[in-house]
């Protein structure tokens, strides 16, 4: 990276031992973990071959994402090529004058066919910057050297992709879980009121996970975190995590709390995804789609998990734990498009729907996260009541650790994993994994929650009537951002994108807004005059009774023992 400010990352790959006359060489189309082809070739340029004596070989492009060097006679030969890097998530590389990001899989080419090949990898960081950090291993001859070089040994091409690069000067923590040494590389601005507290959190965190499938395959692991105004997300790798944070997170008490949280979802990955793993992810095909019906528990439940592991470490009370999945709960079931994708169906399509939302998603989807999580939630509730609290979900994690990852040395199929959970509970779950996994049929939660001796309570989210749209204030123009499915503006003709200029005969304000579409009693009539692209239409609305309900989780007062009992085993307490 000789000029970081220009965000290219200059790559050259040198190869011996290819005796056949030409090699492809690809560029993954997506990053594992996040599902979305994202076309990673389209930031190449300047791609180039020369042989061993620096002579140019003839380079074709055979479509989107492969190249084709010829190299008749020249077993031993280089590439070389830049990569612009210049959008800062989890999920894409970055380069700038502080710092740089590497997510291999959209900076490093392979020669196809030889993903099992080893290698070695060199960094050299422009001049200032002081530290590489990455889960890989340093090579036995790696470490700072004169010429600014850090090497690593890669086992094969997956290792490499699924193990990201922090290159700069980011502040380096460490601590030790288990025998195991974990370290963060803090890259820039961030306030931590008291080090030795975090570091000790996350250690108890970190704990907890492990204590769930109850083997460690790790001895290193690293969290590579980004401090931006804008914060938040992560994504698992094979040893390590990338996460997203405020300067402010830690000094603030429920982002701290959340914080931990995304640090026990992208760390229970390590089982959940990296190890215990649908068929269809991995080995990893880096061309196209991998499609499994299962990221309801690959997401879903490590959401589930994270949840479960932070009220085990004792960052959120029983009832605040209750609260979330109460909160959970009127997301999922106050989605129009929970009726009608399964979240067996919001898995398939992640592809071609969760990360390309638009103003319609919440009416035709689910998220598989949101989804998976109360399913989650529901086989766990299901194996403490079905096996008198002597088994619960971490069970079926532990089952399929040892059978599917340690055993079979591969993934489960959807049939399996329902096998696993039978397994477990001592009966099987078809009806249930049938009419709500694969179908849409809402669970029976208050009689599942009822075993443990939790009461759910649902009511109507508001008395006041409802549009059924959203509305955002955009420099002083009132903008539809939403229209609900079958509510009074969706069979009323508003439409999202639509400016309302004028309700009730005279232009809206922010207040006047408010108490006609919050504060108004059903049955309520509205006149609107909304800008519809180039075109005005006079709208005559009537506000209905808001189908939203609030949900409320509780333990209930008349618990008996053995409730209580089974609580106390649900909780891991």
């Amino acid at each position: 990276m000789p000029a970081p400010q220009t965000h290219y990352y200059e790559v050259r790959l040198d190869l011996r031992g290819f005796s056949q006359s030409f090699t492809d060489f690809k560029m993954p189309v997506w990053a594992p973990g996040s599902y979305l082809v994202r076309e990673f070739a389209r930031h190449v340029e300047r791609l180039r071959a020369t042989d061993a004596g620096g002579k140019a070989l003839a380079v074709e492009k055979l479509d989107k994402n492969t190249w084709r060097v010829r190299h008749p006679g020249q077993a031993t030969f280089a590439v070389s090529y830049g990569v612009y890097a210049y959008e800062l998530s989890v999920r894409t590389s970055y380069l700038d004058a502080d710092h740089g990001f590497v997510l291999g899989s959209s900076v490093f080419l392979y020669p196809a066919g030889q993903e099992k090949l080893p290698s070695q990898l060199s960094v050299q960081p422009p001049a200032g910057w002081a530290t590489v950090s990455t889960a890989l291993r340093p090579a036995v001859t790696g470490g700072p050297r004169a010429t600014r070089s850090y090497e690593y040994e890669v086992a094969d091409y997956d290792e490499l992709a699924d193990s990201p690069l922090e290159i700069g000067n980011q502040k380096l923590l460490e601590f030790t879980t288990q025998g195991t040494s974990h370290q963060l590389a803090m890259f820039g601005p961030y306030t931590l009121p008291d080090q030795t507290r975090f570091l000790a959190d996350m250690k108890i965190v970190t704990e907890q996970a492990q204590a769930v499938v109850g083997q460690n395959p790790l001895d290193h692991y690293l969290f590579i975190v980004h401090h931006t105004e804008t914060g938040g997300g992560g994504l698992e790798h094979l040893y390590s995590t990338t996460l997203g944070a405020r300067p402010t997170t830690y000094a603030n008490p429920v982002s701290y709390k959340n914080f931990m949280r995304l640090v026990a979802h992208e760390y229970f990955h390590l089982w959940n995804v990296k190890r215990i793993r649908p068929v269809a992810l991995g080995p990893f095909d880096y061309d196209h789609e991998n499609y499994t019906h299962m990221l309801w528990v690959s997401e879903g439940q490590t959401e589930y998990m994270a949840g479960q592991i932070t009220q085990r470490a004792g960052f959120f009370s029983p009832q605040e734990y209750y609260d979330d999945l109460a909160a959970e709960l009127s997301t999922v079931e106050n989605t129009p498009g929970n009726g009608l994708q399964s979240a067996a169906e919001a898995s398939f399509d992640a592809w071609i729907r969760l990360y390309r939302p638009d103003e319609n998603s919440n009416n035709s989807q689910i998220s598989y996260y949101d989804k998976g999580k109360l399913i989650g939630l529901m086989l766990d509730l299901m194996l403490v009541r079905d096996t008198n609290g002597q088994k619960h979900l971490d069970d079926v994690f532990r089952l399929l650790y040892t059978k599917y990852y340690q055993g079979l040395k591969r993934g489960f199929t959807d049939q399996e994993y329902q096998d696993a959970v039978a397994q477990v509970a001592g009966r099987r779950y078809d009806d249930f994994f049938q009419n709500c996994v694969y179908g849409t049929r809402p669970p029976d939660y208050a009689g599942a929650l009822a075993a443990v001796g939790l009461r759910l309570g649902v009511g109507p989210a508001t008395e006041a009537g409802a549009l059924g749209a959203s509305v955002a204030n955009r420099g002083g123009r009132f903008v539809v951002t939403f229209v609900k499915r079958d509510g009074a503006a969706w069979t009323g003709g508003l439409n999202a994108n639509d400016e309302i200029v004028l309700l009730n005969g005279v232009a809206p304000t922010e207040e006047s807004l408010k108490q006609a579409l919050f504060g108004s009693a059903a049955g309520t009539a509205l006149r609107l005059q909304v800008k519809h692209g180039a075109l005005t239409h006079d709208l005559n609305l009537t506000l209905t009774a808001d189908s939203d309900r609030k949900f409320q989780l509780e333990p209930d007062p008349a618990a008996t023992p053995a409730q209580q009992r089974l609580l106390a085993k649900w909780l891991g307490r």
